[in-house]
């Protein structure tokens, strides 16, 4: 298991300040903008740069003070970092020579690995006269032929083209997986993070702002900020408030929406608004409704068809509302229809959320500045 207490690096204008928990043989994945304090944190991890405070536990014991060779785990870079003097099968024993392997258990172990990775006709060949497909399995096979306990990889396919992207980020999980290693996993990309990982890590400005699976996530974001991330649909800033047993009725610009209410004050007048607070809702949980519907009725609002886009198996309608967003600009929607559904430039539609698909979310602060550009 790989534990993370009270993490902290600061530089002129940024803060890292992490706590962590990822279970044996999960894939963690952090997730959040450029200069959030991603690669940072991995390379704290790694033991390339010294915390200010704070301690990584890896498998129970501390890492603090060990240099990278003694921690016990792989690192696959942004860069790959392979020997291209060396050819394929070399660069996979390094680790192995480096621990003193047998010659036999070397050859055997690579043997095992590139078959896993379908790469039994590639040993003998040189890095360069590979593809980028095959540079990332060979890294990701060099990494994992001493058997690390933690995997460290440090947006290893941001260079591929995205079908190739798409491709690898399904093997590369599934190798980890197979190898029932540990392993944390950094990235800007939503589809990225989504496909690989059993647990979400949301990182803005130092800190770990929301933690779940993809699911928890994307379905039931907890804060302003993870909703907007992810640009799933509006935050519409709430304006008042009126509570009742189970659920809540929040008032804002674009009309009163009905929601569960959150778990938070345990009694009915104990609960109220905080500032910045917004009503959120998915922007695909919005169902076209007859036009004889009024304006007014709870969950219920108006919008005009500004865009659509047709993008194969759906087709992508904008819809700008008549309200603003929680930062003051106009609101506008996007929605998924049939693509055989066409709604004209200007059509006027009238639009429900259910209840339960409505939440009121808090807006976050961001965090304690940005992440230099080098440490990004």
């Amino acid at each position: 298991m790989l534990e993370i207490r009270a993490l902290r690096k600061s530089w002129p204008g940024f803060d890292l300040s992490v706590d962590l928990r990822l279970g044996e043989g999960e894939i963690g994945v952090i997730l959040g903008p450029s200069g959030s304090g991603k690669s940072t944190l991995l390379r704290i991890i790694a033991g390339l740069d010294a915390p200010d405070g704070g301690a990584v536990f890896l498998g129970g014991r501390n890492l603090g003070g060990l240099p990278p060779e003694k921690r016990a785990l792989g690192m696959v870079f942004q860069d790959l970092a392979l020997f291209s003097h060396l050819s394929v099968r070399r660069n996979m024993e390094y680790g192995l020579r480096m621990l003193r392997m047998p010659r036999a258990r070397r050859e055997e172990t690579v043997r095992e690995l590139a078959r896993s990775f379908s790469m039994e006709k590639l040993l003998d060949r040189r890095p360069n006269s590979l593809s980028g497909g095959e540079q990332q399995r060979t890294a990701l096979a060099r990494t994992l032929a001493p058997g690390p306990a933690l995997v460290l990889l440090d947006e290893p396919l941001s260079s591929l083209d995205p079908f190739l992207r798409r491709r690898l980020r399904i093997e590369i999980a599934d190798r980890l997986r197979e190898a029932g290693v540990t392993a944390l996993h950094v990235t800007h990309d939503i589809d990225e993070a989504f496909a690989i990982a059993d647990t979400v890590f949301l990182m803005d400005g130092g800190r770990i702002v929301e933690s779940g699976s993809a699911e928890e996530l994307y379905e039931r974001p907890r804060s302003a900020f993870t909703a907007r991330f992810f640009g799933r649909g509006p935050l519409l800033l709430a304006e008042g408030l009126a509570v009742e047993d189970e659920t809540i009725g929040v008032r804002t610009k674009l009309g009163i929406f009905r929601c569960p209410r959150p778990e938070r004050g345990a009694e009915t007048q104990a609960f109220s608004l905080g500032r910045g607070d917004c009503l959120f809702f998915p922007s695909e949980a919005a169902r076209i409704l007859g036009s004889e519907c009024a304006q007014g009725e709870a969950n219920i609002f108006h919008a005009r068809v500004a865009a659509t886009t047709f993008a194969g198996r759906y087709r992508r309608v904008a819809l700008d509302c008549e309200s603003m967003d929680s930062r003051g600009g106009a609101l506008r929607l996007e929605l998924e229809f049939p693509p055989y559904r066409r709604p004209k430039i200007g059509e006027r539609l009238v639009l429900q959320v259910p209840e339960e698909r409505c939440a009121l979310l808090t807006e976050e602060p961001s965090g304690a500045g940005r992440e230099e550009e080098d440490h990004a």
